[in-house]
């Protein structure tokens, strides 16, 4: 199946404990047939929707699967090593396509992150890709350092995820031009007040962020990560509904 193009929704956008106790307010099998109806391709799993839920719903989950896309928080430390084992076989039975990773921030640690990434990529199927959210806080948040680190990775499993929206044009045009077809995702963030695009007049400064995209011929997928209204009292139909709207504005873009 091609996915080039889909637009998924980040369960994280929808959930208030993201940035807390990071545990699940609402149960993502309820909304899957909403966002289907509504026009998303798939969701991008934040982990914890399938590791800190009951075995109801993660056997709904696996039911529903493939999952496009599992948002994973593992480290890469000796340490945690079980808390990987346990996450690649969610991965399994969720038939992800792809799977959202970061390295950590040690740099006397990072040959032992790569050493464990590669590790664990070995008991992923083999289908499964691993996307590099290069995370500001982490050893690769800048382009040169993500460049040397995936210098010798397999360029058809390892792929990176950019930014837009949360990003300076320039930024993003350095990503996009640092590594070209090998951006295979895109996290969209529209989260402040003057990132709405449906506003015309907002909208100006995003369309300039998608036209980068677009000159760099951009292949790829991408996530509604988050949007408008995550905060203080939340209320989750109101996120979900600006991130309809921005799906909508993503996909005219990437069409």
């Amino acid at each position: 199946m091609n996915t080039s193009r889909h637009v998924y929704i980040a369960t994280v956008c929808l959930e208030k404990t993201r940035w807390g106790k990071r545990e699940p307010s609402f149960s993502v099998s309820e909304w899957l047939p909403r966002f289907t109806q509504d026009g998303f391709d798939g969701i991008e799993l934040w982990s914890y929707h399938f590791s800190r839920v009951d075995a109801a719903e993660q056997k709904r989950l696996v039911a529903a699967a493939p999952i496009p896309i599992f948002n994973s928080y593992v480290t890469f430390t000796d340490d945690t090593a079980e808390e990987r084992s346990k996450e690649a076989m969610a991965i399994q039975q969720l038939g992800t396509r792809a799977v959202k990773f970061n390295v950590g921030n040690d740099p006397a640690l990072l040959s032992l992150y790569k050493r464990n990434l590669l590790q664990w990529a070995e008991t992923l199927p083999a289908h499964c890709k691993l996307l590099c959210e290069c995370h500001p806080g982490t050893l690769l948040e800048t382009p040169e350092a993500a460049a040397t680190f995936h210098a010798d990775l397999d360029p058809e499993r390892y792929g990176i995820i950019v930014h837009v929206g949360n990003t300076t044009a320039a930024e993003l045009d350095t990503w996009m031009q640092t590594f070209g077809p090998r951006v295979w995702h895109l996290h969209v963030q529209f989260r402040r007040p003057d990132s709405d695009p449906s506003d015309p007049v907002k909208r100006i400064e995003l369309d300039k962020l998608f036209a980068i995209v677009r000159e760099h011929t951009f292949q790829g997928t991408a996530t509604m990560e988050f949007t408008r209204g995550i905060g203080k009292d939340e209320n989750i139909e109101t996120i979900y509904q600006n991130a309809c709207s921005d799906m909508a504005y993503i996909r005219s873009q990437l069409t």
